[in-house]
């Protein structure tokens, strides 16, 4: 059954009028109409009616699930009927047989509002559940909850669901020696002696979102309905386990920051080789033409000029060289070489004290590098890449040791992970692993820029000290290899970076 006219005809319902429940909203769900029998049941006035939702009668007694399918069938403009439990204004539940008629816009034919007519059923629910009173009329959806307290004005308890015992690991002799507060997670503590405080006549339920903690320490998320019973002067709390949605909720803004932070990475990189290249067709043009002024200076008479000339020509080589090796640094991020890599199996042990001596002449002597290298470990990998990560970290070692004394230490395990994540791609690292450490004890990195500093141009350095791709460049080689790294910093004590390599 539906409405084809714009307006509900409310005289259409005038036999009703004394004796159903009438209500009327737009197709936003606004209540636009009551009748005074309405008012009666609910004990709102028509004035505090109008311009609300039905929202503000929800006993919370009804599944989500029961709500959507009532709103899948009148939406798409079909009726529905069914018996419904709302909330007065004085915190008492009433049952209402219900049926809501959707209104059909005869111009456009789209759903304009929603009609509903309803009856008192109240009584003949007591009945049926063999019930006489509204305390007991809880009771009959208490074991459809997780769980369920009945509190005094002092928010002492009185009585506890069995599902909340099983949910919480408590027996109910436990909880009824415990105070509120003794269920609630640390960063918790009070939020539901909070919502307490706050209810009184005017305002009789409130739903709200806390932690809280089980019997073997571990913690749960719940949703909580507090219902305040003005006629006895105490509560009932209900509980619902939402641990599982909370996950699902975690996983997928973790998801999204992933794929966020990849697009992020992939914009930065196409900008980058772009530059890069453009750079690298400049810098090939400058420094040809300064080799061409460098033979014609060969013709020019041996004087102080020549001298000065021959020496800037000098410096403009060192500069060009510097940015030779940044543009590498660029095109390595982007791993757009077009030099093929020819990965090996490497013996670490071997191949790590060879560029301890090569480390040895960019290290400087107040700073003792120790090394706790394992025989026979390999991995496979591009011998020049494996150099490059190595002594980027050492360099960042050295700076954060700020020319002072202090150590460096390399070492070498055979690890296995279950259940660490990758500091870089925030992935999940599982599997065995070979693990090269690098620790310093120098300044260690502020909190608040570890979760940046493999991201390209990023940098911990003072300006003009670094170029923010040495961690970008680490990362990529190693995540190109399956591999994944950790991070520990503590400011004042220091930095450990663990390489995993499969």
């Amino acid at each position: 059954m539906s409405m084809s006219n714009k307006e509900f005809p409310i005289d259409a319902l005038f036999p009703l009028n004394e004796s159903a429940i009438i209500s009327k909203t737009d197709s936003s769900e606004i209540i636009t109409f009551v009748n005074q029998e309405f008012c009666r049941v609910s004990g709102y006035s028509e004035e505090e009616l109008l311009g609300n939702t039905h929202v503000m009668l929800n006993s919370h007694v009804h599944s989500s699930e029961f709500f959507h399918v009532m709103w899948e069938a009148i939406s798409n403009g079909k009726s529905w009927q069914g018996e419904i439990c709302n909330r007065a204004k004085t915190g008492q539940l009433y049952w209402l047989n219900t049926s809501i008629f959707p209104i059909i816009d005869k111009d456009t034919g789209e759903v304009s509002g929603y009609t509903g007519v309803g009856f008192d059923i109240t009584e003949k629910k007591h009945l049926e559940l063999g019930v006489q009173s509204q305390e007991i009329l809880y009771d009959s959806v208490i074991e459809s909850t997780d769980g369920f307290w009945h509190l005094d004005n002092k928010a002492h308890f009185i009585d506890v669901s069995t599902r909340y015992c099983q949910l919480s690991g408590y027996t109910e002799a436990d909880l009824l020696t415990l105070t509120i507060s003794d269920l609630e997670a640390d960063d918790h503590k009070g939020d539901l002696t909070y919502q307490l405080s706050t209810l009184n006549e005017s305002k009789t339920s409130k739903v709200f979102e806390s932690m809280h903690q089980r019997k073997d320490g571990t913690n749960w998320f719940v949703e909580i309905l507090i219902s305040y019973n003005v006629k006895h002067d105490n509560f009932y709390i209900f509980l619902r386990d939402i641990s599982k949605r909370k996950l699902n909720e975690r996983e997928q803004s973790a998801l999204q920051q992933q794929l966020n932070h990849l697009q992020k990475l992939e914009s930065i990189g196409r900008l980058t080789a772009g530059i890069a290249h453009d750079f690298n067709n400049i810098l090939a043009s400058i420094l040809g033409y300064n080799e061409l002024n460098k033979i014609n200076a060969e013709d020019m008479p041996d004087n102080e000029f020549k001298a000065d000339f021959l020496h800037n020509s000098a410096q403009v080589d060192v500069a060009g060289s510097r940015a030779v090796d940044l543009i590498k640094k660029m095109l390595a991020y982007c791993r757009q070489e077009e030099e093929h890599k020819s990965n090996a199996r490497l013996e670490l042990s071997d191949v790590l004290n060879k560029i301890l001596i090569m480390l040895h002449e960019i290290i400087p002597a107040t700073i003792t590098i120790k090394a706790n290298l394992v025989d026979d470990v390999y991995i496979t990998i591009d011998e020049t890449d494996f150099y490059q990560i190595i002594v980027n970290l050492f360099v960042n070692a050295r700076d954060a040791l700020n020319k002072a004394k202090g150590t460096i230490e390399l070492s070498i395990y055979l690890v296995d992970f279950q259940s660490h994540i990758c500091s870089a791609c925030q992935e999940k690292i599982s599997g065995k692993f070979v693990e090269i450490k690098i620790s310093d004890t120098g300044d260690g990195i502020n909190p608040t820029k570890l979760a940046h500093i493999f991201e390209p141009f990023f940098t911990t350095k003072k300006v003009g000290e670094g170029t923010g791709l040495g961690l970008s460049v680490v990362s990529g080689i190693i995540h190109n290899m399956d591999g994944h790294i950790l991070v520990e910093s503590e400011l004042g004590k220091g930095t450990t970076f663990k390489l995993l390599f499969p």
